[in-house]
């Protein structure tokens, strides 16, 4: 056992709702004692986490915080054995003073917004701060925590990342058979529950997980979609070339940037599922196809 009860979850949206959710069952269960939900702003009554449309249900302490402020963010940070960054896109940089309240305040392990590709090192796009909130989280040492999770199988199917199968037509970066590792949002939050309260503490610290519910080519998902549905799909294929100059263009296109990297990544080649038996994650299929 990890000792750690105290839970602090930063934000509440496409993936800290079911963070947050996961923990409130480990609550529920006696497994944790704490759960506190930071968010920017917070409606009165409803417990309605403003931006994110997500209400927090259950027995979790909800904290509206001036991320400007360190003394605002250590505050809610007392008592918190770990700290759960959920936060997102322009958001991420947010993270740095968090970090630094957190490591102030004596929250002993931080584990930073990830939950995607491998970002060690990275230098373009996205990953770039992934990777920059790492190099600060050494720096301050603070004891951390990366979980890769690769793209949410329930999530990434969707028009905004040219993906929206109910549509009829999608587009992929490459040529759509790179093996890709997907984690649904649901696993996810299960597997970060078990591994942050059940490992012992020092096989957390500095370390990063890599996890996999189902490792799939884009192509082999469009097949298994078009025989489960029966629907045929109009597949777009986008050259990396292609890609490469869109971003040359934009560095905020992130749909081209994350094509990319199913494109060019690969799948995580040693995942670490084993450490949690009893996982047993969800198929991409079965996740967008009820």
């Amino acid at each position: 056992m990890s000792g750690y009860k105290n839970f602090a979850i930063i934000g509440a949206g496409a993936l800290g709702s079911y963070v947050i959710r996961q923990f409130l069952k480990e609550k529920a269960a006696g497994t944790v004692n704490q759960v506190v939900v930071l968010t920017r702003q917070l409606s009165r009554g409803s417990h309605l986490l403003q931006g994110s449309n997500t209400a927090v249900d259950g027995d979790a302490k909800v904290v509206a915080v001036d991320y400007s402020n360190k003394e605002s963010i250590k505050s809610a940070f007392a008592g918190i054995d770990v700290a759960i960054s959920t936060i997102a896109g322009v958001a991420l940089g947010l993270q740095a003073s968090i970090a630094e309240a957190a490591k102030e305040a004596g929250v002993k392990l931080f584990v930073p917004s990830e939950f995607g590709g491998v970002t060690e090192g990275a230098t373009e796009g996205l990953f770039t701060a992934k990777a920059n909130i790492q190099t600060q989280l050494k720096a301050i040492g603070i004891p951390y925590t990366l979980f890769y999770t690769g793209p949410f199988s329930d999530f990434v199917f969707n028009s905004h990342l040219w993906l929206d199968l109910s549509s009829g037509k999608v587009t992929i970066g490459g040529d759509g058979n790179t093996k890709i590792s997907f984690t649904s949002r649901t696993d996810i939050a299960r597997y970060l529950a078990f591994v942050l309260t059940c490992l012992p503490a020092e096989q957390l610290h500095n370390r990063a997980f890599s996890i996999a519910g189902d490792t799939k080519s884009f192509n082999e998902v469009f097949q298994q979609y078009e025989a489960k549905t029966g629907k045929k799909l109009d597949v777009t294929y986008t050259p990396v070339s292609e890609l490469d100059a869109k971003i040359a263009a934009n560095p905020h296109d992130f749909a081209s940037f994350l094509h990319k990297v199913f494109a060019t990544a690969g799948p995580f080649q040693a995942p670490d599922n084993n450490l949690y038996p009893e996982w047993n994650p969800s198929s991409v299929i079965d996740n967008i196809v009820a």
